[in-house]
């Protein structure tokens, strides 16, 4: 699994795609197929490699040569696939040396940028002998043609050119000047060729170092911290970005989580409105961008390690799938049950299970997730409306509305009284305030009334 494969499903590393300042092409492509990482080593070489890199776009004094960097970057471009063919078979025209040239020039200005900032992170190949071959003129810049001088005969013939006044001597001399340059292309091809590996390793470590700078940029942004890989996951004061930024063009802010968990099933009850759904997104996100080597926004956090992410957040289900929601749902559920079999690390996240069918079978449908989960030891979170949840687990329960009695609530300050905090609870009855927030909102006194009525008479 790599980058490409999650963010355009999911919502949240798409806002981070979006957010991501890489400047390359090439490095655009390096980030789509950067992996999913499951190994400790691997990813913590990626996770200090960014908080480097952090230290370094902080530095004052480097400011300069960032402005550098980027610059470069404009520049550079994926010519992997004309470097693919530098290898002596096929003969080089003019726009290919000119590729190869820009992309050495690149290289070794970066490659010096890096020394003199002493980062030992991404060691360059050495190109100079490459741009000599060809700038045989030794003007530094990313242009090319076949110069006079890489042939005396090319450069006579030239120079006849230059004084003949005959069309058809000019014409004779132009045919054999041409005949030349072909001969000067096969041989800078043949010069080039040994410089293959070098330059596609160069290429390798530039598209890294844009997508490390890019990743220390939004770290530096979202004032996140390098989470710590441990056996057990906790955050404090976790945020969303995303909503984070929705919420700020309201004159509102996010209220940051503290969250948590081992390799268990937390089941999360609270109202509507209390952001269970906005929770297990935040968690998705956190986790996927902890594998992906990213900064985590965060105060602190530690995570621990999965296989696969596997989410029933409602909004993530695909209207074409030909299925409905509750088939989509079940079948997600079934994918949790079936790797987890499979001892793959899961981290499960669900939303509001069995939603959309009757209660009965949706208590029962919970119970059985529950129960399944705790079995195999999938870490999980999972989210309900539901009361009479008999299965023994760590519940939570989100805050919730806070009033005092007051208040006078609209549909646009309701938020502001929400408390989305978690707290523990032993307690298998969920919040009951859907009543009392409509009530609050101004609804129709008679539905308001006749709902009561009718809820009365239930519990008689």
């Amino acid at each position: 699994m790599v980058f490409k494969n999650v963010f355009t499903e999911n919502a949240a590393l798409r806002y981070v795609n979006d957010r991501l300042l890489v400047t390359s092409a090439l490095g655009r492509s390096w980030l789509m197929n950067t992996p999913f990482m499951t190994d400790e080593h691997m990813l913590q070489d990626e996770l200090d490699r960014v908080g480097r890199m952090v230290a370094l776009c902080q530095d004052e004094a480097h400011r300069a040569s960032f402005r550098n960097i980027h610059e470069q970057f404009c520049q550079l471009n994926d010519i992997r696939p004309t470097v693919s063919l530098m290898n002596g078979d096929v003969v080089f025209d003019d726009i290919q040396f000119f590729e190869v040239k820009k992309t050495a020039i690149i290289a070794r200005n970066v490659a010096r940028i890096m020394q003199d900032m002493a980062c030992q992170d991404y060691t360059m190949q050495e190109m100079t002998p490459l741009v000599e071959i060809l700038d045989p003129e030794h003007t530094n810049i990313a242009h090319f043609y076949v110069y006079s001088a890489y042939s005396d005969r090319l450069a006579e013939l030239r120079e006849q050119m230059r004084g003949c006044e005959d069309a058809e001597q000019k014409e004779q001399l132009r045919f054999q000047a041409e005949q030349q340059e072909d001969l000067v292309r096969a041989e800078l091809t043949r010069k080039v060729a040994p410089f293959q590996e070098a330059l596609m390793g160069n290429l390798e470590t530039l598209a890294r170092l844009d997508v490390v700078v890019a990743k220390a940029l939004l770290a530096i942004e979202w004032h996140a911290c390098q989470p710590v890989i441990a056996d057990a996951t906790s955050y404090c004061q976790l945020r969303n970005p995303e909503v984070d930024e929705i919420l700020q063009g309201q004159g509102k802010r996010f209220q940051p989580l503290d969250l948590s968990y081992g390799r268990e099933t937390v089941l999360v009850t609270g109202a509507n409105m209390a952001g269970k759904s906005v929770l297990l997104k935040t968690l998705s996100m956190a986790q996927y961008l902890m594998q992906f080597g990213f900064f985590i926004p965060a105060e602190q956090a530690s995570v621990a390690l999965v296989d696969e992410v596997i989410s029933s957040i409602g909004d993530n289900q695909s209207e074409h799938s030909g299925l409905s929601s509750f088939a989509v749902e079940i079948l997600t559920i079934d994918r949790i049950i079936r790797r987890a079999r499979e001892g793959a690390r899961v981290l499960a996240l669900v939303d509001e299970l069995a939603r959309t069918t009757n209660p009965e079978e949706g208590k029962l449908l919970v119970n059985g997730f529950v129960t399944m989960t705790r079995k195999l030891a999938v870490t999980a979170v999972v989210t309900t409306h539901y009361s009479g949840i008999h299965v023994p687990c760590r519940r939570l329960r989100v805050r919730g509305l806070q009033l005092d009695g007051q208040q006078h609530i609209t549909a646009r300050t309701i938020a502001d009284y929400m408390d989305y905090s978690l707290v523990e609870t032993h307690d298998d009855e969920v919040p009951k305030e859907a009543l009392t927030i409509a009530e609050m909102l101004g609804v129709d006194e008679e539905f308001l009334r006749v709902s009561k009525e009718g809820v009365d008479e239930r519990n008689c």
